[in-house]
């Protein structure tokens, strides 16, 4: 484990570092033996505290959805706890990132930064087996400030499910692209599965053909317009079918499909019902919690 803090044994609580220096013991309040002892505790400066939990060994190579709680309490408190406290200054605060590899010393790690005010919503990392967080809180500017008494982890595998019924892809069509995006009823923190079954058949083009073989001359020793091959015959006629259907892409309350004639390859729309499954949808909560 790491971060910007120092433990202290005795509160059991990782606490926040302030700026000051060797060089600041000449100085007020710091010139006495007896204020030597609360040196780290005045902060004269809004100030945070980030810490980062050991690598998490998940056993297998997962999507996982993350709940991350994280335990508070002032420097010199005696209480076994408080909750995350705020400031306008570090508004964005507490900020999580996730981080995800299947190396075991999270090499090439994919990750996701949280904050509290502006992308509260965890967007899956992928698949993977080691997993590790980093919480920033708030620490404040007073003699005691906020430490960092505990953070618990969950990596939670349970998938909910829904089925859209009768959409219409049409409805989603601006005529730029193929792509149709198909909003979700539930917010998902990963969707690991999207089943989709055209309900209305599409009409397209079905081409054959026929050819017919025979003996030729060489150009190079015959002068054309003196022999006529026969050639082939092609039949087009309509077909209706359903079309065909793929993924392409998915995020946190949506899914992205196109729709493509069988024969001729144009996209089209169609009417769809859609199975969804995916992992519950994590959020910082208004209490500074991924839950």
């Amino acid at each position: 484990m790491a971060g910007t803090g120092f433990y202290d044994e005795s509160q059991r609580l990782y606490c926040p570092k302030d700026t000051l220096t060797w060089t600041d013991l000449n100085t007020s309040p710091y010139a006495t033996w007896d204020n030597w002892t609360s040196w780290y505790q005045n902060l004269t400066s809004s100030s945070t505290v980030q810490f980062t939990t050991d690598i998490i060994d998940f056993g297998r190579s997962a999507k996982v959805a993350p709940t991350v709680i994280i335990k508070t309490s002032l420097d010199g408190n005696t209480n076994s706890g408080d909750p995350i406290t705020f400031d306008s200054s570090n508004e964005d605060k507490p900020a999580i990132t996730i981080e995800g590899s299947d190396n075991y010393d999270m090499s090439s790690a994919t990750s996701v930064a949280l904050t509290r005010t502006t992308t509260p919503t965890y967007t899956s990392v992928g698949k993977k087996r080691y997993y590790r967080v980093t919480v920033n809180i708030n620490a404040g500017t007073n003699a005691a400030p906020q430490g960092i008494l505990g953070v618990m982890t969950t990596l939670d595998t349970t998938e909910v499910n829904e089925t859209i019924q009768e959409f219409n892809t049409a409805t989603v069509d601006d005529g730029s692209t193929a792509n149709r995006t198909i909003p979700t009823t539930n917010t998902y923190s990963g969707i690991t599965y999207v089943g989709i079954t055209p309900r209305t058949n599409v009409t397209d083009s079905n081409v054959t053909g026929t050819s017919s073989l025979g003996n030729y001359v060489q150009l190079d020793y015959y002068a054309e317009g003196y022999t006529v091959q026969s050639g082939g015959a092609v039949t087009t006629s309509s077909v209706t079918m359903p079309p065909l259907a793929q993924l392409v892409s998915t995020s946190t309350n949506s899914f992205v499909i196109s729709l493509f004639e069988a024969n001729s390859g144009d996209d089209t729309n169609a009417t769809v019902d859609c199975h969804v499954r995916g992992l519950e949808g994590r959020t910082i909560s208004s209490d500074g919690n991924l839950e």
